[in-house]
């Protein structure tokens, strides 16, 4: 862990709070973020203020979302989030708080195609479960 991160679900929030900012700096409108932490996920889906020890990326992160059209926070299980486990676990080898800039992870690369496959399945079967929900009405 990085001494400046004292827990695994800080070091989930602060990637959310990244990934939120690199959103903004990129003008985007949508967005969706992921993380296999179903806690913090839950966190950042509630709309009562957060009074963790995690409460100020919380509320920090759930503030940035503000700045889009749509921001929307999904878990996903630790099977379809291999690219990052493997970039953290890189970047904790090397202990780097930050060290991808333009380029894949050297160990990365390899799942990169097979995550992008997965979440692509996952957003497909989000769509049919809303169709098929939205059919029920």
């Amino acid at each position: 862990m990085n001494s400046n991160i004292p827990s695994v679900f800080a070091a989930e929030v602060v990637a959310c709070f990244q990934a939120l900012q690199l959103g903004l700096q990129l003008d985007m409108r949508e967005v969706e973020i992921e993380g296999d932490s179903r806690t913090v996920i839950r966190k950042l889906q509630e709309e009562n203020e957060d009074r963790s020890e995690i409460a100020a990326l919380i509320n920090g992160s759930k503030s940035i979302s503000l700045g889009f059209q749509t921001c929307v926070f999904l878990f996903t299980n630790r099977e379809a989030n291999t690219v990052a486990h493997i970039i953290a676990t890189e970047g904790l080898v090397r202990r780097e708080s930050t060290y991808l800039e333009n380029m894949v992870a050297f160990g990365a690369a390899g799942v990169v195609a097979e995550d992008r496959q997965r979440t692509e399945s996952m957003r497909e079967l989000r769509g049919r479960r809303v169709r098929e929900e939205e059919n029920v009405f």
